[in-house]
């Protein structure tokens, strides 16, 4: 799926794939178009990460995300995306990177934030 993951990363991809209320095994995959975990409206790639880049604000991570946000953002922002199936390669690991800098600095608030946006629902104040 993703091209740099060692062979560990997809023990853990599964694990966390367990945790979801309602997932399925790993043959049912998200990405087949059987199940995603985000209920958002379909959206490119650009649009993803136009969200994301919009709740990050102007300050530009340095820095590559850690691999722990990065595997978190894989398997429970992108992977669970209904349109990501689409995305291309490229697309879904700058998405993936997006999110990782989004779940390091806000946890599951910074997800809940973004499927807020992609939903188009109003910011709360702050």
């Amino acid at each position: 799926m993703y091209e740099d993951e060692d062979d560990g990363t997809g023990e853990v991809r599964a694990l966390l794939r367990a945790w979801l209320p309602g997932a399925g095994p790993e043959e049912v995959d998200p990405l087949g178009g059987s199940v995603t975990g985000l209920d958002v409206p379909e959206a490119t790639a650009s649009e993803v990460a136009d969200a994301l880049a919009a709740l990050l604000g102007s300050a530009a991570p340095a820095d590559p995300p850690e691999p722990e946000a990065l595997t978190i953002a894989r398997v429970f922002v992108v992977d669970e995306h209904p349109s990501a199936a689409g995305w291309s390669e490229g697309e879904r690991r700058s998405v993936a990177e997006l999110a990782a800098v989004l779940v390091a600095r806000y946890g599951e608030e910074g997800v809940e934030a973004l499927v807020r946006e992609l939903r188009g629902e109003p910011r709360g104040g702050g």
